[in-house]
């Protein structure tokens, strides 16, 4: 169960992973196969509904050719 102050933080990383998405004009789904991920998974990131590992993370910053510190930047 995500509490109120993890669900901020996560809807704030969420809404940065789409800004960094659409920033680059890519789909979701286009993110889904540079990142090796399902579109399910991109989805409750940017939703803000998940707390993604690290593993996930480094997908995410390989998907858009983005150092981690760059997704993790976001307040």
């Amino acid at each position: 169960m995500i509490n109120n102050r993890d669900k901020k933080t996560l809807t704030k990383f969420g809404k940065h992973i789409r800004k960094l998405r659409v920033e680059q004009n890519l789909t979701q789904e286009d993110l889904t196969d540079k990142a090796e991920l399902s579109k399910n998974m991109i989805g409750l990131i940017e939703r803000g509904e998940v707390n993604p590992t690290l593993t996930t993370i480094d997908a995410l910053a390989k998907g858009l050719d983005l150092p981690k510190r760059k997704l993790l930047d976001f307040d």
